[in-house]
């Protein structure tokens, strides 16, 4: 039954695969390619600057914005390119400008770059992705194989960061060290000569910084909203107008609540949104009804049925069928045409959108899910593993996370905790076979508890005679980001159930596998002799 369980799994019938959601676009992959070619040499200079005493904060939210919005598959108009490429040039000259002046009064030799490109200023689209497409030849042939993909690793890394710097903004908090560590991967990408064992080292030094960074959101959104709690999400729908919240920023959901208030609008969650309804204060909002949907990796179809207005939160916009063009909307700085932008918080479109649409005519029932976490829980569950511990009960430590949704992630879980060895213990958030050796914590979705969990484990104790492996059903463009902070927490073995391709190239996600050794499960039976023979 569980034989070629990677290549078999029922993820193979999402929204990726189906309908190539997920695929990226060549003529965007080289307009990219023409905006990181400018980012990479700001960042050079912004360092450098950086050591002279001199910041920009207006640098630092163009680079910010522009990196955590660029979606693989983002459509740019020519004038929203144009916008983006004329406004990263322009910082690039003042600031390379600027450091020669402080160089050359100072006395000082000015630092360059190996290739410093040109600019034309009647540049277009065709000529950009012209560009675009020399930097790509470039590339191949100035880095190996290998630097290309932990290159694209970083570049993932430096997205999520800033997506999270955005994120953190939004409650008036700052974190600079992330912004200039991101930096610093940024102007390593202007060389060829990093070797694999440096750039390694440079990711796992952001990975520290990236995880603080997590933290320091996670507590923003709890000075918010309140300490999380655990609660009973409905997917059960009800007849009315209604408007879908997806994405992952939880303050642009209570604006939607509060702009709702009122108006006889229900509003849904739709993937890691789910986790909102965790928070006491956004859950005091009577129209936050519930859950939609699987979640991202069905998005095609979650929306396409979905009767109301939708709005993607900032830097999750996917891209957009015609099933519901007119209905969507983006608080992002670039709206792809059909998709329409909500500008300086006014959500009044939306609202109008939602009420002119059919609406559900009907509810329909379906199973709730439990979800969230009271500390006082995890701190006992958590000092109950440490008693076994400290008594050589356990060698071996598994946690299975977050969310299986999938049937056959289902079966595989079920098998795996029903085999577990005597001196083997899991923990899991979702999967549950009742065991001796097994306890289950109700919390998918969420990342965090397993970061607590691991944390708090580290903390109590200091003599590491047992190992902990991992395995990971949900993957997400803050996939290899958590993947890297669980390294960095102390799991010995990271294994990753079958990754959709949703905004990780599968050739990047293999790469990382390989140079980060995680690994891919593939029976629940020889997955346990190898963690157990490690």
């Amino acid at each position: 039954m569980f034989n070629n369980f990677y290549q078999h799994d029922d993820y193979n019938f999402d929204s990726c695969t189906a309908k190539g959601v997920c695929s990226a676009d060549p003529t965007i992959s080289s307009l990219q390619e023409v905006i990181m070619m400018y980012i990479r040499q700001l960042a050079f200079y912004t360092l450098r600057l950086k050591k002279r005493g001199v910041s920009n904060d207006v640098i630092k939210n163009n680079i910010i914005n522009t990196l955590s919005g660029l979606v693989s598959n983002t459509e740019y108009s020519q004038e929203q390119f144009k916008t983006i490429i004329l406004t990263i040039y322009e910082n690039l000259r003042q600031s390379k400008i600027l450091y020669e002046r402080i160089c050359k009064d100072n006395n000082m030799s000015a630092e360059k770059l190996e290739n410093q490109l040109s600019f034309d200023k009647q540049l277009n689209l065709n000529n950009a992705i012209k560009q675009g497409e020399k930097e790509f030849i470039k590339k191949n042939k100035l880095l190996s194989q290998e630097q290309r993909q932990t290159y694209e690793i970083m570049f993932l890394l430096i997205k999520n960061a800033c997506i999270n710097l955005i994120q953190l903004k939004s409650y008036n908090k700052t974190y600079d060290e992330a912004y200039y560590s991101m930096l610093h991967m940024l102007s390593m990408m202007n060389y060829k000569k990093n070797s694999i064992e440096k750039l390694k080292q440079v990711i796992k030094n952001f990975t520290r910084i990236n995880y603080k960074l997590t933290q320091l959101l996670h507590k923003a959104e709890i000075e918010a909203f309140g300490k999380q709690k655990t609660v009973e999400v409905s997917f059960s729908t009800r007849s009315g107008k209604a408007i879908l919240v997806s994405g992952s920023n939880l303050k642009e959901l209570e604006q939607v609540l509060k702009a709702t208030k009122g108006e006889n609008v229900d509003v849904y969650t739709h993937g890691s949104m789910i986790m909102g309804h965790t928070y006491p204060k956004l859950e005091e909002y009577p129209q936050l009804r519930g859950q939609f949907g699987l979640g991202v990796e069905n998005c095609l179809l979650d929306f396409a049925t979905f009767p109301g207005a939708i709005l993607m939160t900032k830097n999750s916009l996917q891209n957009v069928e015609y099933l519901y063009r007119g209905r969507l909307f983006t608080t992002d700085l670039n709206a792809p045409k059909g998709v329409k932008q909500i500008v300086n918080g006014d959500y009044k479109p939306l609202i109008k959108s939602a009420n002119e649409a059919k609406g559900f005519a009907k509810g329909q029932i379906r199973n709730p899910l439990v979800i969230g976490y009271e500390d006082s829980v995890i701190e006992k569950r958590v000092n109950e593993l440490i008693t076994k511990i400290h008594a050589r009960n356990i060698k071996h430590l598994l946690l299975v996370g977050i969310l299986n949704h999938t049937s056959l992630q289902k079966k595989y879980f079920e098998r795996l905790l029903q085999i577990l060895p005597q001196d083997t213990y899991a923990v899991t958030l979702s999967t549950y076979t009742p065991s001796t050796n097994t306890f289950q914590i109700n919390s998918s979705y969420d990342f965090m508890i397993m970061y607590k969990i691991l944390e708090d484990l580290n903390k109590k104790i200091q003599d590491k005679f047992f190992d902990i492996s991992i395995f990971l059903t949900k993957c997400d463009k803050y996939a290899i980001a958590n993947m890297l902070n669980l390294k960095e927490l102390g799991a010995k073995n990271l294994l990753l159930s079958h990754c959709s391709p949703m905004l990780i190239n599968p050739i990047i996600l293999d790469a990382f596998k390989n140079i980060f050794g995680v690994n891919t499960i593939s029976t629940p039976r020889e997955d346990l002799a190898k963690i157990v023979n490690n």
